[in-house]
């Protein structure tokens, strides 16, 4: 499976990928995060209707294995910062959002990539404790650019589908947004595409309480498989993300030109926002800029960086 928790829940193998090095370290506010999740304080926490430590209770949950200790010590001890990654429209080069992007900055191993260590949100616990330690981590970088006067944009983080679908996640990402002083408008929750992600986004009773409140949903890796053709006329999102997997042979191949071709016409006549990612040259940039609506990430445009401050506003325009 690929992955990476941007507020990348589950997604594409990394390789190697150059950041720019943050120039200093930044400690995030968490509330609901770590403490609560953290199988040692189960006996604490479990008289609080409204932290991540009640969910899942129908079952208590297998103990952790040492990586999965050690990741959510490794929360709690501020080891994992954000980068971030401008999205930008491809006919004009302006940002239009970012993406935030987990990492773990280890004391004894340095940066570590997300196949490193995603393995351990496959414990309910871990998943609940990163996701929200993400979303409160990217809560507190938008809060800080206000209060800085930097201009923002939506920030999209990645999470589980398992714990968007539990009846609290709603209330929490609220409880989160409000208490660093954050418009739902600001963030985009991306599902990656799953048999369960399609379930969950096709169930208006699910997705509802998100959008009412204005957070914005988006379905990721879209093409890998997963979500069908049919089910596009019934999945609640906002955005669509397209695979990278099927622009690899875009645009020298004529053929898969043709198959990208029919999916972004199709997806512009959904009135969904478009993101087309792993966009890495001008040729594939000036090819999708066909598409006026169409936003691109890639590291043609930019490459992540720890420093929110510092994602580029105006990249490359292509057209």
């Amino acid at each position: 499976m690929r992955r990476d928790f941007r507020a990348d829940g589950m997604k594409r193998a990394y390789g190697v990928e150059k950041l720019v090095p943050p120039t200093h370290h930044t400690a995030f506010p968490h509330t609901m995060d770590a403490r609560h999740a953290n199988a040692d304080d189960r006996k604490d926490d479990t008289n609080s209707p409204t932290t991540p430590q009640t969910m899942h209770t129908a079952r208590a949950p297998r103990p952790m294995t040492d990586l999965e200790r050690r990741v959510s010590e490794g929360l709690i001890a501020g080891e994992f910062p954000l980068a971030f990654q401008g999205i930008y429209d491809v006919k004009t080069g302006r940002l239009a959002r970012v993406e935030a992007l987990i990492r773990w900055m280890h004391p004894d191993y340095g940066l570590l990539l997300p196949a490193a260590f995603l393995v351990a949100i496959d414990h309910p616990l871990v998943a609940l404790q990163l996701t929200y330690y993400v979303i409160g981590s990217a809560c507190g970088t938008i809060a800080n650019a206000q209060r800085q006067g930097q201009p923002v944009c939506p920030v999209a983080v990645n999470v589980p589908p398992r714990v968007v679908a539990d009846e609290h996640f709603p209330a929490t990402v609220m409880q989160i947004a409000q208490l660093h002083g954050v418009a739902p408008e600001l963030l985009e929750l991306e599902l990656v595409e799953t048999e369960d992600a399609a379930r969950l986004l096709a169930a208006p009773l699910l997705t509802r309480p998100l959008r009412g409140a204005g957070v914005r949903l988006a379905i990721d890796d879209f093409g890998t498989g997963y979500s069908s053709l049919a089910l596009l006329s019934t999945i609640d999102v906002d955005t669509v993300k397209v695979a990278r997997e099927m622009l690899n042979r875009v645009p020298g191949c004529p053929r898969a030109c043709a198959v990208v071709a029919c999916v972004l016409s199709m997806l512009e006549c959904l009135d969904v926002a478009v993101v087309v990612e792993g966009v890495e040259t001008r040729a594939l940039a000036q090819w999708l800029a066909q598409w006026p609506k169409v936003l691109a990430q890639g590291f043609f445009y930019a490459r992540p960086t720890f420093d929110y401050a510092s994602v580029p506003v105006q990249e490359r325009c292509v057209v």
